[in-house]
């Protein structure tokens, strides 16, 4: 019985959402939707509804990239998955959206989570591209746990995790963990608030 009743709350919560479009934003929907059905041919592994808009670039040398359920690419999202020193993987969780021009770059793992908002402009790399006083590239992995939201022209850098749930402040440089629940920002990033919540 409520199995039957959620399932007609959604229909009528899926039937307002469609009232409030408007007819030129239908039609977007749908080219992002066939968009990302080619887009997605391009990734080791990708789940449904994929939306992108223009853009996209996909660049994969001994590289995988995986994509789940709901992801929405905003114009010009930039993912590398360039294995130079090993292979390299970039996954993305379920309902996670990546804003205008934010670049991922994985020379060995960068993990996204489900849930998560990442703006414009944003960088994520787990690697330098260089070699300083080394004979090999320093690579480490990245992860960003579910429910995270970075906002605009942050970078994030190799070695990170970002905890569950955390908010990470427009601008910012984040060299080192961010617990999960916390609010950080700066350069370097440095907790400004601890027990923090948010809501797309």
């Amino acid at each position: 019985m409520n199995a039957q009743i959620n399932q007609k709350e959604q229909y009528k919560l899926n039937q307002n959402v469609f009232k409030k479009r408007s007819i030129s934003e239908i039609i977007s929907e749908i080219i992002k939707l066939i968009r990302g059905k080619f887009i997605g041919l391009r990734f080791n592994q990708c789940g449904k509804w994929l939306r992108a808009e223009r853009g996209v670039r996909v660049l994969k040398k001994n590289g995988a990239i995986k994509i789940g359920d709901k992801v929405l690419l905003h114009r010009n999202v930039k993912l590398s998955a360039w294995g130079t020193e090993g292979f390299a993987e970039i996954s993305i969780g379920n309902n996670t959206y990546i804003g205008d021009r934010t670049e991922i770059h994985a020379g060995q793992s960068v993990k996204i989570g489900s849930n998560c908002n990442i703006s414009w402009d944003v960088c994520i790399m787990d690697r330098d591209y260089h070699k300083l006083n080394s004979e090999t590239e320093v690579i480490r992995p990245v992860v960003i746990e579910d429910d995270v939201w970075i906002g605009c022209n942050s970078i994030i850098l190799k070695g990170v995790t970002i905890g569950k749930g955390a908010v990470v402040a427009a601008g910012s440089v984040v060299t080192k963990d961010v617990p999960p629940g916390t609010l950080v920002g700066g350069n370097p990033a440095k907790i400004i608030k601890e027990g923090v919540y948010w809501a797309p």
